[in-house]
């Protein structure tokens, strides 16, 4: 009886352990006008003077060295610096070739790309953004940086990268989308998650995750040390808080400029059937497995109320991973009306771009894709030790790059080739993973949805 006993106090004591280790490693930041908006009844306007969680996020993401990533706006000082020093045609091709990933990753609009281009950085429009914005803007205003400013479209943009599994892409979403985003452009994320890997842990102290509401759902720590169990944790004991919503369109009436979304699915599908015309089945309602919709379909309504609804027009950054199940190639007019919405997915994908909506699609294979989707796409990104796509290949257009020029990057992670049209360049990123020491998955799963499931 006292063996029984000692046991489970162990078994507890080793669960309280993770649990410890994830409120070390994931301490929410609560200082932001975000997180504050969120935490109280407070309005927005009222919030005006706390800073924004993209001046502060970069902070807490370190380098090889062991120094804090370095500001946006100071690495491209240290490029148009070099170029002076050395001469345009010596400089990092970020630099000379601007349309090859600084359009993607600065976004601007009609009004802030004339005030920039008369030299108005003393408007408002300019004036009135947040730090690490502004100091961004007014760079592209110098002279010296005019060819730079010129290659900036207006609208949202299209990141595509590509690899083989573990190859950089959940990292390179994380700092590129989770950190530049926010701290150059006071974008909003929103990450929409599959369940069975929460994919954007380095992002959660700052991280809101929008749960469906009225949805029973479990969260498992599962630690990859086999002496520490799989523990049942809150989403709270990762994330910095959390929001409900009922539909996708409601969703978009409680986010925030600058806010970090982790969006989990919403197995009941609500407002999704009516937001794309097409069929969502929720397991409960199903008699066979084949008719049960993948969760991940509500994307599809997600993409569409951000491109339709105007429901929320601030700039947003919209995380979709696992793409190439979601939009895949020949797609079936089955129970779910996989065609219909795979058809339409470049429809919404080219409206939402008009209103600052920019996508950033993670998959290990571009072939597997639908051509009308790989048509609309502006920016890929290869990883090394993956192939870029055959020119041959329908929707893709011209290759810039070859294998062996993308492989000259693959002495070590974080290192990629971004390219477009004529264009690229290769760039790299920090290790995301450093600011943690828990090494295993956080998961989520709908006992519900499980039950209906095994019951067909």
């Amino acid at each position: 009886m006292s063996q029984s006993f000692s046991s489970r106090n162990q078994e507890e004591n080793r669960k309280q352990e993770v649990i410890d280790q994830l409120h070390e490693d994931f301490e929410p930041w609560e200082k932001s006008r975000q997180a504050l908006y969120h935490a109280g009844p407070k309005s927005w306007d009222r919030l005006g003077r706390y800073h924004n969680d993209g001046e502060r996020i970069y902070k807490d993401f370190e380098r090889a060295d062991g120094t804090s990533l370095k500001p946006f706006h100071k690495k491209l000082k240290s490029l148009s610096r070099a170029a002076k020093l050395n001469g345009i045609k010596n400089a990092h091709p970020v630099y000379r070739y601007p349309s090859a990933y600084l359009d993607a990753l600065i976004h601007v609009d009609d009004a802030e790309l004339w005030a920039l281009e008369e030299g108005r950085v003393d408007d408002d429009i300019i004036a009135a953004q947040p730090p690490t914005r502004r100091k961004v803007l007014e760079w592209l205003a110098e002279p010296e940086n005019e060819h730079v400013l010129k290659a900036m479209g207006d609208g949202g943009t299209d990141i595509w990268a590509h690899s083989k599994p573990g190859g950089g892409k959940t990292s390179f979403a994380n700092v590129i989308g989770g950190i530049r985003m926010p701290e150059v452009n006071n974008e909003t994320l929103l990450w929409m998650l599959t369940l069975d890997e929460l994919e954007c842990l380095p992002l959660a102290p700052y991280m809101t995750v929008a749960v469906p509401k009225g949805i029973e759902y479990e969260v498992h720590a599962k630690p990859r040390n086999p002496t520490l169990p799989t523990t049942e944790i809150e989403l709270t004991d990762v994330f910095r808080d959390t929001i409900e919503y009922r539909t996708p369109r409601d969703l978009m009436t409680k986010i925030v400029p600058g806010g970090l979304y982790a969006v989990l699915p919403d197995p009941l599908f609500r407002g999704c059937e009516k937001q794309t015309t097409a069929t969502y089945t929720p397991a409960r309602e199903a008699d066979e497995p084949a008719e049960v919709t993948p969760l991940r379909d509500v994307n599809f309504a997600f993409m569409d109320t951000r491109a339709k609804d105007d429901e929320f027009l601030h700039s947003t950054t919209m995380v979709l991973d696992e793409f190439s199940d979601l939009v895949p190639l020949n797609p079936e007019a089955d129970e779910n009306d996989e065609n219909r919405k795979v058809k339409g997915y470049p429809v919404s994908q080219g409206k939402g771009r008009k209103k600052n909506l920019s996508t950033m699609t993670l998959s290990h294979s571009v072939s597997r894709v639908d051509e009308g989707v790989r048509e609309k796409t502006r920016w890929f990104v290869t990883m090394p030790k993956t192939p870029p796509p055959n020119p041959s290949l329908s929707g893709i257009g011209n290759v810039p790059i070859d294998k062996h020029y993308v492989n000259r990057f693959a002495d070590r992670t974080g290192r990629a080739v971004i390219w477009r049209d004529q264009n690229y360049t290769p760039i790299e990123w920090p290790n995301p993973y450093r600011s943690y020491e828990f090494r295993g998955e956080i998961s989520v799963s709908y006992p519900r949805r499980e039950e209906a499931l095994h019951a067909m």
